[in-house]
């Protein structure tokens, strides 16, 4: 996954930064919502049809600066931890060096 310098600057446009400011630690959040996480997220939920996944926490931890227009790989665990909620734990690196992790805890809310 890429971190664009044009994608950040729109995030972070989004929360009313204005244009040059520093990058939002936040961004990273947006990852969470790529496919393969959210189709280990319904695979998880399966016996709930029709609950709506809503973040209940998330935090984000960064290690380094982003990196921007570069590759980055993303390792996730996603598990169900009780009968309506789901952790999401993610490690973001840079060849091989930590630069973020993000934890997320979602509710399944019928």
């Amino acid at each position: 996954m890429v971190a664009t310098t044009a994608d950040v600057a729109a995030f972070a446009g989004s929360l009313g930064a204005p244009a040059g400011a520093r990058q939002p630690t936040t961004y990273p959040i947006r990852w969470l919502t790529r496919p393969e996480l959210v189709d280990l997220v319904r695979d998880l939920a399966a016996d709930r049809p029709g609950s709506l996944p809503v973040h209940e926490l998330q935090t984000v931890e960064m290690l380094s600066a982003l990196p921007l227009d570069r590759e980055l790989s993303l390792a996730a665990e996603v598990r169900r931890t009780d009968e309506i909620h789901l952790a999401l734990d993610v490690a973001v690196s840079d060849a091989g060096a930590p630069v973020a992790r993000l934890h997320a805890v979602l509710r399944l809310v019928p």
